[in-house]
């Protein structure tokens, strides 16, 4: 078989079958799959493979422009020199998710943490593209997360990593908002405990991720008051992503905790991959200071952002990070 016919087209959507994942807490996803995109050329000796997985309610199709042979402002993996993978986490309706599975549908899906997605996009890379080891795992939110999950379940497999406004664990604060937001899907009288035939609304949990995503000043400045009924009806309209598929995604951050009962030092400091660290300073979606700490113990380089964007970090500070990560890809 060709490589192309294993990797497919440049950005084409494709899913890797991997029969049974095993989960959080001894259970199995059945049929499992996981969505990947492929960009670029793998070169002779394979040491150019650079992977990002989704962010949350993201799927890899939302990647895409991440990735190109010409800068863009926008840009995180040049394709002229890198092997780029771009994965679909679990739970975003391309990979397995309790909106797509068969046999485990719904409320019957398993919950899944980061580091069950990562287990299930290393079988990936090495089941099904045979790659052998990777320059780089980059990552924006959730996809931020599983770049932790990497560096600490596959430290001899991956070389760099670039967390952008990602965490290795969650705090209290992070905690508060994934619980708010699940409780107002679960709420929802349309919601039916995950039983729905008809996807609910999910107004009130929509605008409370619209208000957690960025600073008050970035808002504000976006739309003016006099203009605010017709965007709270933009904010509170129905999304892409399955209201059982976004629950079980925010449990999973809730989860997230490469620590394991450990303190970062002691982790940060057995771990070898050599980090880049990126966080905004107004985020209230991802509190910045584990992913900072992280970096203070290890003597990685950080930047932290200072934009009103917050958490959409690339709506306004695209370039300052996209310089950076591709400044350290190179290295």
């Amino acid at each position: 078989m060709t490589a192309s016919a294993v990797w497919g087209l440049e950005g084409v959507q494709k899913i890797a079958e991997l029969g049974s994942c095993p989960v959080e807490g001894d259970k199995v996803v059945l049929d499992c799959r996981v969505g990947y995109r492929t960009f670029g050329t793998l070169n002779a000796d394979g040491s150019n493979v650079v992977i990002m997985p989704s962010w949350l309610n993201g799927r890899s199709e939302d990647l895409i422009p991440l990735f190109g042979e010409k800068s863009t402002g926008h840009r995180l993996v040049d394709t002229s020199q890198f092997f780029g993978v771009a994965f679909d986490a679990f739970g975003d309706g391309v990979s397995s998710s309790p909106s797509n599975s068969k046999r485990q549908h719904g409320p019957e899906f398993p919950e899944f943490t980061m580091e069950d997605m990562v287990r299930a996009q290393y079988r990936v890379l090495r089941e099904v593209l045979h790659v052998r080891h990777v320059h780089a795992a980059v990552g924006l939110s959730m996809g931020g997360e599983q770049v932790f999950a990497w560096a600490v379940l596959y430290p001899k497999f991956v070389d760099l990593a670039a967390p952008i406004v990602g965490t290795p664990q969650v705090t209290s604060f992070d905690l508060l908002s994934k619980q708010i937001v699940i409780d107002a899907i679960e709420s929802d009288p349309e919601y039916k405990g995950g039983l729905y035939s008809t996807e609910p609304p999910l107004k009130l949990a929509n605008a409370i991720g619209t208000q957690l995503v960025s600073a008050p000043q970035y808002r504000n400045a976006e739309v003016p008051r006099e203009q605010f009924a017709e965007w709270l009806k933009l904010v509170e309209s129905p999304q892409r992503q399955d209201a059982n598929d976004r629950v079980w995604q925010a449990k999973a951050i809730m989860h997230h905790d490469v620590l394991h009962g450990r303190t970062i030092a002691e982790v940060a400091r057995g771990v070898p991959v050599k980090f880049l660290v990126i966080v905004a300073a107004e985020d209230r979606m991802v509190t910045p200071q584990p992913a900072l700490e992280w970096a203070k113990v290890t003597g990685a380089e950080t930047y932290i952002s200072p934009g009103s964007c917050a958490h959409l970090i690339m709506n306004c500070d695209a370039e300052a990070v996209s310089s950076r990560v591709e400044r350290f890809l190179a290295k």
